[in-house]
């Protein structure tokens, strides 16, 4: 699969890689590609929907060195449903589950950082239609299947008046930044770049398949039976489709348009949850077929002039020209040009007319793509500014859709569209191999339009004609469903049951009951001798799911009836047309006769009854495609629970707008989680499922990371420093941070001895490289200008090792005391010490993770910011630090390079304070190095730092989880709370509300028998 770049000239794989670190302190990581050794989808089309299984097999190419994580990008089309994820690396087979995201997150990095096959998938939250999935931990030449499941709700192709399916072997390209490194490594190429493609279409019974075509790629098409049963009986409704070379080159994506007799007849199907009792779910779709009055409007073309559209700015051309010569006489009419800037052909519309025609068609014959970058807001913006408010507007925007920033346009046009009630529509024409889907979909549904999709050269003249005549027809925003239910025991009309979606938007936010409940009970003191502030709260529920989150919200029951979207968009002829309602256990257990679509219009009312038809086999399919696309009305600012409303009528979000966004985001994880679906706010998140654990050295079952081999991803420069990057900002997490081992595969030295303090930086994952040669400098050529013996400092930013950069810390000033400093670090620090285990992107912590000693060579200063002396200070390094590194003993303590902070230790500074008093000072301040030791979620880590506080042996501790089968994690953030309790009671005011976020962590991540147990073993310790 590819990825192209805004100018087309940086070219990125698709598939898995890793990132290793550059040689060089000051390059960039390097993306490597594994070989690919196939890829294959098969594609199960029923009636309206598709199901489709992506198979992608990759192989470590070493024999000898694991790869750490791997990362793989995809593209889906926009508003899939992926319902399953899988991977097989050898004999470990790993199943995905839905979880609330952060929660998806901790349990990879966990996964991964015990020593399991691990794996994440992830939306990307500005691109719903590209997906990320991280796998950690393959082993040396280990083959790796990752298997993908995703549904989706095809499309009608006007072109042909049939189905269109999309196979997306692209990332579409995108204008402007994202925040993650999708270009900005370097690549090596993937070997592979082919796909073989398998598409087996089932119609209804009564609808035979006419044709089956490939506007894209050369197709081999078997009609009468599927590829699963090719030698069974032909029948009509059946056919098959396959690659007629086999493969295809993944250089733009497969099209596939199916026509089948009477595919757009409405139908409604109602579908039982297998595993939810009395949970059902209504499908009903058609493409409808009427006509009414053509209207009058103003028509604003927005054509997009950018330098991506080079090379289809023809095709534009070419529907610009069709859609001016078919517009009606009467209408007003003008043509927007944007890139980096937009411009119009006139001020304001014009009636169309010979002339204005004529002017108008000159004007297009000279379209170039001579407009710089994608910048659509802003053009889009003024269009809606300046319309005549005395009719209504229609936009048709032509584009490639090439651009980052989503979320704004769809928030300006719900603004306009859904809160202001203008007359507003738009319709979006994508164009290009590498269309975003998501974006012109997306645009469509904010603008109550509706988008097609056309290949460069593909025929588009009745896409074009359909869509203006979408444009002319009346506004109609008040359809409506109902679902009829029949008496079997009578046709008595009146004894119908009727519900409506309409009457299910008024919810109990329980805001008022507390207050009426709490009336009539005993006063509670406010001073009672006899309670306990320090005693353990009752656990709640273990929190699986990631849900528990959002517990401090008001609760907000869902409807029984959910209809997605919640808006029924206007209906066009031509144009598919799917509306879902998910019924809860709440609703009426009977069978539904009807369902009734209802809407008025200034032509009189508009109505359609579809007859329910019952599934025989339970199935989640519908429920699935269901709860996407609510989810995905939430994720774009729509959504029954934007016009929720209380008893008294008030909406929701304007009586909570302080909480509404995180209601908003609850609701979307609970229908992901409940119908395991992904999508922004949801994650599949994968752990091994039958790979035996890896056994320590004596023989045991061990939660650490497998050693037996080195990483590709940790290639060792001379300093021997490993690298680590993001990209899409997943989470590396902290494999090695609990493991035996560094990054680079050394061991890590034994707790308490003089090398391990001086150079381990945070204690629980590898040599952190703080040791040096005396006299040795990283930057020679600055040497002679420093005074004697003072340490130079390079500018702010400069990588510390390969792939670490210390970001200045502001608040550190000259003459700042060496106490007050450590404050700063630790507040800094957030995940393990200052430079603690957890990588930075996470959340976690501070800076990444290091794990490798440095020879004397390689050590880099630290920026001066990290660490302002009052007068020049050198540091002493023993030679013979290098040969304990090597397995040799040391004699000498040595001292830490400037700025690299280790709880364990302090450095003689400028005022002549040595070492012992230096761990005074340390000892004297335990509150504010535990709290700069506590993650952000409100944990700690079992790591030497912590525990030269609470005054243990590393060992000892280690031993203690072992013996007692215990979390590391939560034996330490049980420690930390018993010695807060018990040795700084006196500080209580200062860190109440540090442990009640300790308590609240331990409360959600574990249940209450393995807190008693901590708590009791830390109690015994200290």
């Amino acid at each position: 699969m590819l990825f192209q770049s805004h100018n087309r000239q940086n070219v990125e794989r698709c598939g898995f890689y890793y990132i290793s670190p550059c040689p060089s302190p000051f390059g960039s990581p390097k993306r490597t590609y594994l070989p690919q050794v196939a890829l294959q989808s098969h594609t199960r089309v029923l009636s309206t929907a598709s199901r489709t299984h992506l198979t992608q097999t990759f192989v470590n190419p070493s024999k000898d060195k694991g790869i750490k994580e791997v990362r793989y990008m995809f593209p889906l089309v926009d508003g899939v449903s992926v319902v399953g994820f899988s991977c097989k690396v050898e004999d470990r087979v790993i199943k995905g589950v839905v979880k609330e995201k952060e929660k998806a997150r901790q349990d990879y990095q966990d996964a991964v950082a015990s020593g399991q096959t691990a794996g994440l998938l992830e939306q990307l939250p500005d691109a719903s239609d590209v997906f990320t999935t991280t796998i950690g931990n393959v082993p040396p030449g280990a083959a790796l299947v990752a298997e993908i499941t995703y549904l989706g709700e095809l499309k009608h192709d006007a072109e042909v008046d049939g189905i269109r399916f999309t196979i997306p072997t692209a990332i579409a390209p995108r204008y402007g930044s994202y925040p993650g490194d999708l270009t900005q490594s370097d690549a090596t190429p993937a070997r592979g770049e082919a796909i073989k493609i398998t598409v087996d279409a089932i119609m209804a019974e009564n609808s035979f398949i006419k044709e089956m075509q490939s506007p894209s790629h050369p197709i081999a098409v078997s009609m009468g039976a599927t590829s699963d049963v090719p030698d069974a009986h032909p029948q009509m409704h059946k056919a098959s489709a396959r690659l007629s070379l086999g493969e295809a080159g993944l250089d733009k994506d497969f099209v596939l348009q199916i026509v089948a007799k009477d595919s757009g007849v409405p139908k409604a199907i109602l579908e039982t949850h297998p595993t939810i009792p009395n949970q059902r779910a209504l499908m009903t779709t058609l493409v409808p077929k009427f006509a009414l009055p053509s209207e009058k409007p103003e028509i604003v073309f927005i054509c997009d002039r950018s330098g991506s559209m080079n090379g289809k700015i023809e095709t534009v051309i070419s529907a610009l020209e069709v859609f001016l010569k078919s517009l009606p006489v009467g209408v007003k009419f003008n043509i927007c040009s944007f890139g980096s800037r937009h411009s119009f052909l006139w001020k304001t519309s014009k009636t169309y007319s010979q002339s204005s025609l004529n002017e108008a068609i000159r004007h297009v014959k000279r379209f170039k793509a001579d407009y710089g970058g994608t910048e659509m807001l802003e053009p889009l913006r003024d269009t809606i500014k300046h319309r005549y408010s005395d009719m209504p507007l229609e936009v048709m925007l032509l584009t490639d859709g090439e651009i980052w920033n989503q979320a704004e346009l769809f928030s300006h046009l719900n603004e306009q569209v859904l809160e202001a009630k203008q007359p507003i529509r738009v319709f979006t024409l994508g164009i290009g191999t590498f269309v975003s889907h998501a974006l012109i979909e997306g645009i469509a549904r904010s603008g109550n339009g509706f988008s097609q999709a056309v290949l460069e050269g593909e025929k588009l003249d009745s896409k074009v004609v359909r869509m203006l005549k979408g444009a002319l027809s009346p506004h109609i925003t008040d359809y409506t469903l109902e679902i009829q239910y029949g008496d079997d025991s009578t046709t008595d009309d009146d004894f119908d049951i009727v519900e409506k979606v309409s009457d299910c938007l008024k919810v109990n936010l329980n805001t008022t009951d507390d207050d009426k409940a709490s009336k009539g009970k005993k006063p509670i003191s406010l001073f009672d001798d006899s309670i306990d502030l320090d005693k353990k709260e009752q656990s709640p529920a273990v929190d699986h799911d990631g849900q528990g989150r959002y517990s401090h919200l008001p609760p907000l029951a869902p409807p029984k009836l959910l209809q997605a979207p919640h808006k029924i968009p206007p209906l066009f002829p031509f144009t598919r047309t799917t509306v879902y309602v998910l019924l809860s256990p709440e609703t009426a257990q009977k069978k539904p006769k009807s369902a009734l679509l209802r809407a008025s219009s200034p032509h009189g009312p508009l109505e359609l009854e579809v007859p329910i038809q019952v599934a025989e086999t339970p199935s989640e399919m519908i429920h699935q495609l269901a709860a996407k696309k609510a989810v995905q009305d939430l994720e774009e600012g729509r959504g029954w629970i934007t016009e929720a409303r209380d008893e008294s009528g008030q909406l929701v979000k304007e009586e909570m707008p302080g909480r509404f966004d995180e209601m908003v985001e609850r609701e979307a994880v609970r229908l992901g989680v409940q119908f395991q679906v992904g999508g922004k706010w949801c994650s599949f998140v994968a752990v091994e499922a039958n790979a035996p654990k890896p056994k320590d050295r004596d023989g045991d079952e061990s939660m650490t990371e497998v050693e037996g081999f080195e990483f590709l991803d940790e290639e060792k420069d001379s300093a021997g420093a490993a690298g680590n990057s993001e990209a899409f900002g997943v989470p590396t997490g902290s494999a090695r941070s609990r493991s035996r081992r560094g990054f680079s595969g050394m061991p890590i030295l034994p707790p308490g001895s003089a090398t391990s303090q001086a150079a381990s930086g945070s204690g629980g994952g590898g040599v952190f490289g703080a040791i040096a040669a005396a006299g040795s400098s990283p930057f020679p050529q600055q040497a002679r200008a420093t005074p004697t013996g003072a340490p130079p400092s390079p500018p702010s930013g400069t990588p510390v090792s390969a792939n670490f950069t210390v970001p200045p810390i502001k608040h550190a000033k000259r003459g700042k005391s060496k106490k007050a400093l450590v404050g700063s670090l630790f507040g800094l620090g957030g995940g393990g010490s200052s430079f603690g285990g957890s990588s930075f992107a996470s959340g976690s912590g501070l800076f990444q993770q290091f794990g490798s000693a440095q020879p004397v060579s390689s050590l880099l200063w630290p920026p001066d910011q990290m660490m302002q002396a009052t007068e020049p200070q050198s540091v002493a390094i023993l030679a013979s630090a290098q040969q304990e590194m090597q397995g040799a003993p040391m004699r000498h303590s040595p001292k830490v390079a400037r700025g690299f902070y280790d709880p364990t230790i302090e450095n003689k500074d400028s005022s002549g304070e040595d070492e012992d008093e230096g761990e005074e000072k340390v000892k004297g301040n335990e509150l504010m190095a535990l709290i700069g030791l506590q993650t952000f979620e409100g944990s700690w880590e079992l790591d030497k730092a912590l525990l030269k506080i609470v005054g243990m042996n590393k060992d000892a501790a280690e031993a203690v989880c072992k013996k007692e089968r215990l979390d590391k994690k939560l034996f330490a953030t049980c420690l930390a709370v018993v010695f807060l309790r018990k040795k700084l009671a006196a500080e209580k005011d200062s860190w109440e509300l540090v442990v009640d976020k300790a308590v609240g962590w331990l409360q959600m991540g574990f249940d209450a028998a393995a807190n008693q147990k901590g708590f009791e073993k830390a109690e015994m310790l200290i």
